[in-house]
């Protein structure tokens, strides 16, 4: 059985009208050098980002020196955990006591990688190992009392996770994890489905159809996606230069099918193009300028994803891309 983790949470008083919903913003001109829309800000969209510790760092140095290079607090920031993981740890109480927010996945894999398949998710019941596990985690995010988003099995449609059941059973597990969360008294989460954003791209017949995995608005409270513009780095794949807007418009039209659900970038992140110098930061400010344009308003939070895994998404190597950053962390729009 797995050992009860207590559970962090995150968030001051100001993330109680973050969970709340999505901005509110009404037009206004663009700033000079613009060729759309902007808005004035009324509810600041939420800023945020996702760090690595490198060396003798702990994760939550590695926050405390990103916040320091970019001149502010990180919102939210994500926590990737399996199944049994131990929670709350000093990183999550951490990110409490400074007012982060926690975008909490939980991962249907134990942490020696043994998978738990959903179809077995989804058939738990009062008794079992697995409703057991479900309604610990569920005690100790009500325990940890601080408002945190918390999502089952992040990316369902990636290949990583194929061997873990079908869409169906995706879609049954999640909901029956959401009831559980609900049938404890949990009031402080709410539940986040994040996929990629390709997801939303690919033909509606393909496996990794991203709204196909969708469990219903009933037991959603935020749509989020995790974009990439990959460009070269992959020596197996070969993409274009993306632009944030090209990689999410699949995302946003979903989202206008469900127009109560807040829009989340879990990740974003983009590399350099090694032919363009510069490049990277523009797309950068490219990302801070679309947001308060007519068309985004149902998107809530933005994370940046500033790891090396596979490519080099890391801002600190490119100054120029750090610094556009902290000019978007800077920027009245992103402040919520």
């Amino acid at each position: 059985m797995r050992a009860r983790r207590g559970l962090v949470a995150l968030l001051a008083v100001s993330a109680l009208a973050v969970l709340a919903g999505a901005p509110t913003v009404a037009a206004a001109p663009r700033a000079a050098g613009g060729s759309a829309p902007r808005t004035t800000v009324i509810n600041p969209m939420v800023w945020g980002a996702t760090v690595k510790n490198t060396g003798k760092q702990t994760p939550l140095q590695a926050v405390q020196a990103f916040q320091a290079k970019v001149g502010r607090t990180l919102h939210a920031t994500r926590d990737f955990l399996s199944w049994d993981s131990p929670f709350p740890t000093a990183y999550e109480q951490g990110l409490q006591a400074q007012g982060t927010t926690i975008l909490l996945s939980v991962a249907s894999r134990r942490l020696n990688g043994t998978p738990i398949l959903w179809k077995d998710v989804a058939a738990a019941q009062p008794g079992s190992q697995l409703y057991t596990d479900m309604v610990t985690w569920a005690d100790e995010v009500k325990a940890f009392g601080s408002p945190m988003y918390v999502t089952f099995q992040h990316e369902p449609e990636a290949a990583v996770n194929n061997h873990q059941g079908t869409p169906a059973d995706y879609i049954a597990a999640w909901r029956n994890w959401v009831s559980i969360f609900r049938a404890q008294g949990v009031t402080n989460a709410k539940f986040m489905f994040i996929t990629t954003a390709y997801g939303y791209l690919v033909a509606p017949t393909k496996r990794n159809y991203a709204p196909q995995y969708y469990p219903g608005d009933d037991v959603v409270d935020a749509i989020a996606v995790d974009a990439y513009n990959w460009f070269t780095c992959r020596t197996s794949v070969k993409n274009p230069w993306n632009t944030l807007a090209q990689l999410i418009e699949g995302q946003r039209q979903f989202g206008l099918l469900h127009p109560t659900e807040p829009l989340w970038l879990a990740e974003f992140a983009s590399v350099e193009d090694p032919a363009t110098p510069g490049r990277r930061a523009q797309w950068i400010t490219d990302a801070e300028n679309l947001f308060p344009q007519t068309g985004y308003g149902q998107y809530q939070g933005i994370l940046y994803f500033n790891l090396k895994i596979q490519c080099d998404w890391r801002l600190e190597p490119f100054p120029d891309a750090l610094t556009a950053f902290t000019t978007m962390g800077a920027d009245p729009f992103y402040q919520g």
